[in-house]
């Protein structure tokens, strides 16, 4: 007998079109293979200090950061496709570039942040196969009302955190931000963004604090005057700069993503959510030559990296 989940993902097949691009849509056999169109780094792991804060960019809104000692991997999508995986055919848009890093060779992440439930955030397929291959030893994070997506797996723990909430886990202070965007995962479900404040999916970003170190993951949003309030100083800022072309109601340009970046007073600036899948109508190498046009302005953020796969440790002394 098939679980409520798998009838839903069914149902729901014909509103996938609704999630991305028709042109960025695509069935083909599950599997490793990837059409490479933009270059894709090797980071090198035996660089990372446990002493200071490294981080690297694996692609999309995937970020791997080793906070003095502590792993955290956000929002992971590893694999070819995001979407829908049925009857051995995976059915979303197709990933651009490879991950810097395979799913085998990333380190055990001791906290994984996910930032929504959209499914080029919280990908099922990644999520099985990180809690199959560590089980019972990771830690999530992710946005209220949104746990049930994952609550299944193997996981350590599964805590939600609404805005505004703040705990204490590995050894790192996490403060919930509110950002803006919406959540649902499948289209007629309940979302905070249509108004529904209690019952339906939200959308979060993460404020990381260790060791006075600062670091906010921005996850998915568009603009939006929240970040001034982050709770505290902001060495690095993680945030979106793609797929804002039709859909400036949710995801940010270039140009508003620095600004946000600025408002925090960020030290190091590091976009994401761009280059990896076609999600929208603006060119893939858009969304970079906006930000590099943006900071020859001027700006106080410095950016730190802007390739997949590229790795920066921080001296943020």
């Amino acid at each position: 007998m098939r679980t409520r989940r798998q009838i839903l993902q069914t149902l729901a097949l014909g509103g996938l079109a609704s999630l991305a691009a028709p042109h960025a849509l695509c069935a083909e056999p599950c599997g490793p293979s990837v059409a490479p169109t933009i270059r894709t780094r090797r980071p090198d792991l035996h660089s990372v200090d446990d002493a200071g804060v490294w981080l690297c960019w694996i692609g999309h809104s995937t970020v791997l950061m080793n906070v003095f000692g502590t792993w955290i991997l956000t929002d992971p999508v590893m694999f070819d496709h995001y979407g829908l995986n049925i009857l051995g055919l995976s059915i979303g848009p197709r990933r651009m570039n490879e991950p810097a890093l395979p799913l085998e060779e990333l380190p055990r992440p001791d906290l994984l942040l996910l930032s929504h439930a959209h499914m080029d955030h919280m990908d099922r397929r990644t999520l099985t196969a990180l809690s199959e291959r560590y089980p019972g030893e990771i830690d999530v994070i992710t946005a209220a009302r949104t746990s049930d997506v994952v609550d299944d797996l193997p996981w350590r723990s599964l805590n939600e955190m609404d805005w505004g909430d703040r705990v204490t886990t590995n050894g790192i202070t996490l403060r919930c931000l509110q950002v803006k965007h919406n959540g649902w995962r499948w289209p007629g479900e309940a979302c905070r963004a249509n108004g529904q404040p209690r019952t339906g999916r939200s959308y979060n970003g993460y404020y990381i604090e260790r060791n006075g170190v600062g670091i906010v993951f921005g996850g998915d949003t568009a603009y939006t005057t929240s970040f001034k309030d982050v709770p505290g100083n902001v060495d690095v800022a993680i945030m979106p700069i793609g797929a804002y072309d039709p859909y400036p109601e949710t995801h940010c340009t270039p140009e508003e993503s620095l600004a946000m970046a600025e408002m925090m007073k960020a030290r190091f600036f590091v976009p994401i959510h761009h280059s990896t899948f076609k999600q929208s109508e603006e060119p893939m190498t858009e969304p970079v030559s906006r930000l590099l046009s943006a900071m020859k302005k001027g700006s106080s953020s410095q950016l730190a990296l802007h390739s997949v796969g590229e790795t920066i440790g921080f001296d943020l002394g």
